[in-house]
């Protein structure tokens, strides 16, 4: 599968138990190769609406343009789990 950047990992759907638990063994790996190197990695999580997310009209300008960019974890439908590199 080719991705648009190598630092992107997964998608993870918040109502699915099993990526969820898939996302705290990546985060619990991180924390263990940092104690290991010299240069730190971190899990950055970043929101996705989805199809129908109610949360939507939120942050739709009174033009109606969307704003996807700024989707709040809490809002999301899906998460994007990328590791980036301090």
């Amino acid at each position: 599968m080719k991705t648009r950047t190598k630092k992107y990992v997964m998608t993870v759907n918040k109502d699915n138990f099993a990526e969820q638990f898939r996302l705290n063994v990546i985060r619990e790996t991180i924390k263990f190769v940092n104690k290991h190197i010299d240069r730190k990695l971190y899990v950055k999580c970043h929101g996705r609406f989805g199809k129908n997310n109610p949360n939507l009209a939120d942050y739709t300008s009174t033009k109606g343009v969307v704003n996807y960019t700024e989707c709040r974890l809490k809002d999301a439908q899906r998460v994007d789990v990328y590791i980036h590199e301090r």
